[in-house]
């Protein structure tokens, strides 16, 4: 089953424009039996969320920002490890998810094609 490693967020601001630039990367490690299905048309989609830790009176995360673009695989060089970047910018206020101290995660959902899984 192909494994995330190493996911990372990191978020940068420029007061003066009143934005900001979430950066989200990871590795994805593919097993040799999916280089060799991808090899066979065997395809994988990479998306990458924002979201607000909330543990106020509902309790429910809140989803801030969905990255546009996504990432397939194989792409134009398949290899059993890839490295992924996901970046974008802002209006800083998108990030301002709630009164207090705003935590921000992300999530990277990989989905393989075939199975929807």
């Amino acid at each position: 089953m192909a494994t995330i490693t190493s996911a990372r967020l990191s978020i940068s601001r420029d007061r003066a424009k009143k934005t900001a630039t979430p950066v989200v990367t990871c590795g994805i490690n593919f097993t040799a039996f999916e280089v060799n299905q991808m090899q066979q048309g065997l395809r994988f989609r990479l998306k990458a969320q924002l979201w607000g830790a909330d543990s106020g009176l509902t309790g429910g995360d809140d989803l801030l920002f969905t990255f546009p673009t996504m990432k397939f695989f194989p792409d134009s060089s398949p290899t059993s490890t890839e490295e992924v970047t996901f970046s974008a910018v802002v209006g800083e206020g998108l990030l301002n998810e709630d009164l207090g101290t705003d935590e921000i995660f992300g999530k990277l959902i990989l989905t393989n094609e075939f199975t929807l899984n």
